[in-house]
């Protein structure tokens, strides 16, 4: 899909929404938003307000720090480089 904000491909593994619906357990976003970059690529600021809870982004300054987020989102965004790694399984 497309980003909401650049125009351009989202691959799932930068894919705000995708990882969104991991770190709050709500994969009906999935349906109800678009794609958005979630890290910043040469052409797009990305998400700050999603990515700030990855180590090494800076905080987003337009929304409070959730600490209790934290640990949902990096995991959320580990297990979707995770899942994009994989190589896709042959049917049989």
């Amino acid at each position: 899909m497309k980003c909401d904000k650049c125009g351009c491909d989202v691959p799932k593994s930068n894919d705000a929404v995708w990882i969104q619906s991991y770190a709050t357990e709500q994969p009906i976003s999935l349906l109800v938003f678009g794609s958005r970059c979630f890290l910043p690529t040469d052409t797009c600021p990305g998400s700050p307000s999603r990515a700030q809870y990855i180590a090494g982004q800076p905080r987003d300054s337009r929304y409070p720090y959730d600490k209790s987020m934290e640990k949902k989102w990096r995991m959320a965004y580990k297990r979707i480089l995770k899942i994009c790694a994989a190589p896709a399984e042959e049917p049989a």
